[in-house]
């Protein structure tokens, strides 16, 4: 019988020790967590979400290279760090992405074949605004350079990486789609992107943007 009991004490001091599995998760659920929650925090003024998407992604690379970082001070560290380049790529990402929807709704004033033309020359430029924007801030977040090489750059890599690419796409584009498909998916949706779901996506993708950004790094970090 007191082996018995000696066994169960053992089988609960492994199940609640730190390097346990299981206990591993739950510190990496709650870490993306508090990193989601910080990130919709300093995005709630517009103009800084440039400087909240760098942050996010330089903590989640952390995350997925299996560091333990501390979210709160690494997170702003980084915030005020990229806050100039990246709150002006950002706002250049936002007037152009606004001056595409602009065009999209002009485009009607066409008809027949320059109809045609015209959505399909705003659909490449709005394919290439979005490969843009799925590297941009990641390359901020991991590289020091100027704006236009930074816009530059992240276009090469999109190019350059096409299926680390294309699986970003579905992972991002893909829980956006699932979030907006019906009403009920909406209201669950937003609740989960509310309380994880930036930061989930940025830790998926950041084990692919490691290993990417590992190819290009030099060892003082530079590109």
């Amino acid at each position: 019988m007191e082996n018995v009991l000696r066994g169960k004490k053992l089988v609960e001091m492994n199940f609640f020790a730190i390097d346990n599995p299981v206990m591993r998760l739950l510190g990496r659920i709650g870490d993306l967590i508090i990193l989601n929650l910080i990130f919709v925090v300093t995005s709630l003024l517009a103009f800084t979400v440039g400087a909240s998407l760098s942050a996010l992604y330089t903590v989640a690379m952390e995350l997925a290279k299996g560091e333990d970082p501390s979210i709160l001070r690494e997170y702003m560290k980084a915030f005020r760090r990229n806050f100039k380049p990246a709150t002006i790529c950002w706002l250049f990402m936002a007037l152009t992405g606004a001056l595409i929807f602009v065009d999209f709704r002009l485009v009607g004033v066409f008809v027949g074949a320059a109809y045609t033309v015209m959505r399909l020359l705003l659909s490449m430029i709005t394919g290439i605004w979005i490969l843009i924007f799925l590297y941009l801030f990641p390359y901020i977040a991991r590289f020091e350079n100027t704006v236009f090489h930074s816009i530059k750059n992240a276009m090469f890599l999109s190019v350059a990486h096409l299926p680390s690419t294309a699986m970003m796409l579905v992972i991002s584009i893909g829980l956006m789609v699932a979030t907006c498909f019906t009403s009920r998916t909406f209201v669950i949706g937003t609740i989960a992107w509310f309380f994880a779901g930036f930061a989930v996506v940025a830790y998926s993708q950041g084990f692919l943007l490691v290993r990417i950004f590992s190819r290009y790094a030099r060892p003082d970090g530079m590109e």
